[in-house]
């Protein structure tokens, strides 16, 4: 009777861990991409311990990092009506790129070449040719 108590008690011990494992959520990619303040505590907690990041959660966490990028930061981009306009953007729903001459003069410069020639290399710069009407007195200097 005292060996099974003994027994019993073992396999309770040994398997506690492994159901309190099972209880939890699973977190995988699709999840973290749901939850992007839970992400970021994860990607921090992993990234401070490298034991932690061999981990499924840690590398389900890397890869919904991963899937954010080259996306802008939620309420990073300066909104209309807290006393400025907001810039516009592109079809990507990014700013457009700003060719003032007097803050970005090698911009301005680049874009005006390249809708004056349109050769080569400037199909990047062709659908912002219209900046160029924002400053004439800059467009037409140096004719």
């Amino acid at each position: 009777m005292r060996g099974a108590v003994l027994v019993l008690a073992l396999v309770a011990v040994g398997t506690a861990p492994v159901l309190a494992q099972r209880s939890r959520e699973n977190r995988d990619v699709p999840w973290f991409q749901a939850h992007p303040q839970i992400l970021d505590e994860t990607l921090r907690r992993c990234q401070r311990d490298a034991r932690l990041a061999a981990s499924w959660e840690c590398q389900n966490a890397e890869a919904a990092g991963a899937s954010r990028m080259g996306r802008p930061l939620p309420n990073t981009l300066p909104r209309a009506g807290q006393g400025r306009q907001a810039p516009p953007v592109d079809s990507s729903g990014l700013p457009e790129p700003d060719y003032n001459p007097r803050t970005n003069p090698f911009g301005f410069q680049s874009l005006k070449r390249a809708c004056q020639e349109r050769g080569p290399g400037s199909s990047m710069f062709l659908p912002y040719c219209y900046q160029l009407d924002r400053y004439p007195e800059e467009r037409d200097r140096g004719r």
